[in-house]
């Protein structure tokens, strides 16, 4: 069913835009690849405070208002990005079992970052509080981290792994 999938959208006049204009897919990846570094910057100093390893004179909603705008942004400009190189690319992305992985590190990574999200806006007063963080919330920065950083490897073993 994929496969037909891949199929169809490949010979829809978009993709064909897309693959027959030679600057659209490498400025696409190039998008992709700067926000991917936003992301990721950003979610290691976030994270890196959560677990207490990092700016611990800065409160926890301090530094989330500091950087999930910026995770949020880049994720948007990334998912446009992204579409943008799925539908010119079906079969090397879709089929591939590294752009499947990465899809589900993905969704578990913006749940865990929503939750975080939610959580600090729902409680601020508790996280300001709370300057060292109890074991299970440095547990889940730390697992959030290793997300985002198997989400940038899955990315780009994309590139290695035979599609379908």
């Amino acid at each position: 069913m994929l496969e037909t999938f891949c199929a169809w959208l490949e010979r829809t006049p978009l993709s064909a835009a897309i693959q027959n204009v030679d600057w659209i897919i490498p400025v696409g990846q190039i998008i992709h690849i700067l926000c991917l570094s936003v992301v990721l910057s950003s979610a290691v100093l976030l994270d890196f405070r959560v677990m207490g390893l990092a700016a611990r004179r800065v409160s926890i909603p301090d530094m989330a208002r500091r950087f999930l705008p910026w995770i949020w942004t880049a994720l948007a400009l990334m998912v446009l990005s992204g579409t943008v190189l799925i539908i010119g690319e079906p079969r090397r992305d879709l089929l591939n079992p590294a752009f499947q992985i990465k899809m589900i590190l993905l969704l578990a990574a913006v749940a865990m970052t929503l939750m975080f999200h939610v959580s600090v806006r729902r409680g601020a007063r508790i996280w300001e509080e709370d300057r060292k963080g109890n074991l299970s919330v440095r547990l889940a920065a730390a697992a959030t981290l290793s997300l985002w950083i198997g989400i940038a490897i899955c990315g780009r073993l994309i590139a290695y792994f035979m599609a379908g």
